[in-house]
């Protein structure tokens, strides 16, 4: 009986699932993959340990007022451990101190709009919120037969960037780059996996012995979805270290901007791969030896280094047309919603636009792949290839 139901339990399991453990266990068991992962989780908090070292000496910011209030609330950041102090100007002078350097930012207040810190670039934003805070609730606490919401009235501090670049700041062209850098390190990484690990199995015919056990089908699903979790999962760990070493530094107020935009990130790279894994997978069957590689897998590396650089480059109307553009969305579209050129809603449509060619790329690619397994005679090209896929 327990044989039976051994031999039950091991013919119900999707030979996919079984493929995809392989892959799974073949990357946990590396060496290098764990010395490329713990070398990055090391270079994230050696960049903000030395960002923490060297942000807590020099002089202190100047933050420009022009009201006794304001400069109260820098003399209450400053008693909290703040490395600011006031540089008391005329209200007109302010926002030229601003954009000349000679202020980090400027402090006002009015009724109408409560408390605001104006700067040039928000990565040089003093974190002013607690102080703002303390000195709005001790002068609301004067004010006798108040409730706890009267009480917190007016403590909010609105954060504003003079770029003129529609309210695109530094700290977005950053966030930007580390996406289109996660992107590029990742989709290299675990795509070269995947190619290497068709090709080895067809340069030591291993593939007729699984191709006789299991459905190409089912063994490019297997590779595509286990190289998948990985990815994934090292994106997600590192995105995830980035935030907690930004919580613990000077710019901490950055985190509740920056987490849910990470989220998107990762639905549109969870998207963007998998539909990247698949044509890896076909390039690797294209190829009969290690050596024909770098043929096969040309075109998919220039569409990544091409998606890289626009994180770099990429700005106005080029940056909103990519964010809509598969693949390249994975990069383009988390900076606008970031800077705010985007909502959800546009999100929402890009991302069908990119699991829609997900499909595509998985029904071409699977073509190819099946086509290539098996040919041993000379290397595919990617002409003869879409022809024979169509």
């Amino acid at each position: 009986m327990t044989t039976t139901a051994t031999r039950s339990a091991r013919t119900n399991t999707p030979p996919w699932l079984i493929v995809a453990k392989r892959e799974i266990l073949v990357q946990l068991t590396d060496k290098a993959f764990w010395i490329g992962t713990l070398t990055t989780l090391a270079i994230i908090a050696l960049a903000f340990g030395m960002g923490a070292l060297f942000s807590g000496d020099g002089d202190p910011a100047k933050v420009a007022v022009a009201s006794d209030e304001a400069a109260a609330v820098i003399q209450t950041a400053s008693s909290q451990g703040i490395n600011v102090t006031a540089l008391e100007l005329p209200e007109a002078e302010l926002a030229q101190a601003v954009e000349d350097g000679d202020a980090v930012g400027a402090l006002t207040h009015s009724d109408s709009a409560g408390w605001e810190l104006m700067v040039k670039n928000l990565v040089d934003a003093p974190d002013l919120t607690g102080a703002v805070s303390e000195y709005q609730m001790g002068l609301n606490a004067a004010s006798q037969n108040v409730d706890l919401a009267q009480l917190q009235a007016g403590t909010t501090l609105s954060v504003v960037t003079t770029e003129a670049e529609d309210g695109q700041g530094f700290a977005v062209i950053i966030a930007t780059m580390a996406f289109a850098i996660l992107f590029m390190m990742s989709a290299m990484t675990y795509g070269m996996q995947i190619a290497n690990s068709v090709v080895t199995e067809k340069e030591s015919r291993i593939v007729e012995i699984l191709a006789a056990a299991i459905p190409t089908r089912q063994l490019l699903i297997g590779k595509i979805v286990g190289n998948t979790i990985m990815a994934l999962g090292q994106v997600v760990l590192i995105a995830t270290a980035a935030l907690v070493g930004l919580s613990l530094s000077q710019w901490s107020s950055f985190v509740g901007m920056l987490a849910p935009v990470a989220g998107w990130f990762v639905l549109f790279f969870l998207v963007g791969f998998a539909s990247l894994a698949c044509l890896w997978a076909a390039a690797g069957a294209m190829a009969t030896r290690h050596q024909d590689l770098s043929q096969t897998t040309t075109p998919l590396m220039m569409v990544i280094m091409l998606v890289y650089m626009s994180g770099f480059v990429a700005r106005g109307t080029a940056a909103q047309v990519l964010s809509y553009v598969p693949i390249a969305s994975t990069v383009s579209m988390p900076g606008r919603l970031l800077s705010g050129e985007s909502t959800w809603i546009d999100a929402v449509l890009a991302l069908a636009i990119s699991a829609a060619f997900m499909m595509l790329a998985v029904w071409w690619g699977a073509k190819i792949y099946r086509r290539g397994l098996l040919q041993t005679g000379s290397v595919m090209g990617w002409k003869d290839a879409f022809k024979k896929a169509v």
